[in-house]
């Protein structure tokens, strides 16, 4: 096997891992330039040093793993040499790409360690976390668009930070339109008798029920609003009774700054 063969596998094991591994995907989505020419370089470095490890291993065990890697190459027709170090060699770059191949969907398996590393990515991205915020507490947000539009709803996954165009996905609660004049809010939809009505309906149908309405044909998916990050004026969570002692109270503001 040749030097150069010797160098690839590396790049391409540190680019699989890198674009598999969620600790590696997010950050690089995150960095700019030749992050991620240097991130497949360092974690191909990584899974060789690790590769030869296995290596040492297998042969302290005397598995038989090189008698057996020379046979399959042998019957691929993979010409690597007869030599043990070649041998070796290849055997360290197999071990090395298969790795970087699946090591990384394996390390997402752990638990617990995607919600680290999604929290890790959006750390510098206030709408992200809020929208991470509104799933884990169970609230709905309220955006308000570009062309005065407003929504109140729950957010059906959080933002990918890898998207290059992001996109928000709620089901709402009910919408309106904010005035260009006051800035207040004015809500014309309600959407939560349709959305009962709906979830009933998916409801019966498991149960056997067969009553036919006119929103049998509906999921409660079909509801579902998209709309890009980038139209999204304001955003903030939503809580109805927080709102309505916000609207009942209008006395005078005793708050004072200290001098």
């Amino acid at each position: 096997m040749s030097l150069a063969s010797l160098l690839i596998i590396p790049l391409i094991a540190g680019y699989a891992f890198a674009d598999s591994w969620h600790g590696a995907r997010y950050r690089i989505a995150r960095a700019t330039g030749y992050s991620l020419y240097f991130s497949a370089a360092l974690y191909g470095a990584a899974l060789l040093v690790m590769g030869g490890l296995v290596l040492l291993y297998l042969i302290g065990v005397e598995s038989g793993f090189l008698q057996y890697l020379e046979t399959v190459l042998g019957f691929l027709k993979i010409n690597v040499g007869s030599e043990a170090a070649e041998v070796q060699t290849a055997a360290v770059s197999f071990l090395t790409l298969m790795l970087g191949l699946f090591g990384g969907h394996a390390l997402n398996l752990i638990p617990g360690t995607n919600k680290i590393f999604l929290d890790i990515a959006v750390k510098d991205s206030d709408f992200e976390r809020l929208v991470l915020r509104g799933i884990r507490r169970s609230l709905p947000m309220l955006v308000t668009l570009d062309n005065g539009k407003v929504y109140v709803g729950y957010v059906i996954r959080a933002i990918d930070p890898l998207a290059s165009e992001k996109e928000l996905r709620i089901l709402p609660v009910f919408s309106g339109f904010r005035s260009k004049e006051t800035g207040t809010v004015a809500f014309h939809t309600n959407y939560s008798g349709v959305l009962r009505q709906v979830a009933l309906n998916v409801k019966g149908s498991k149960d056997g029920a067969d009553k036919k309405t006119a929103l049998s044909h509906l999921e409660i998916g079909d509801f579902e609003v998209v709309m890009p990050v980038s139209k999204i004026v304001t955003s903030t969570l939503y809580d109805k009774e927080a709102k309505e002692m916000f609207t009942e109270d209008r006395g005078a503001f005793l708050y004072q700054f200290p001098l």
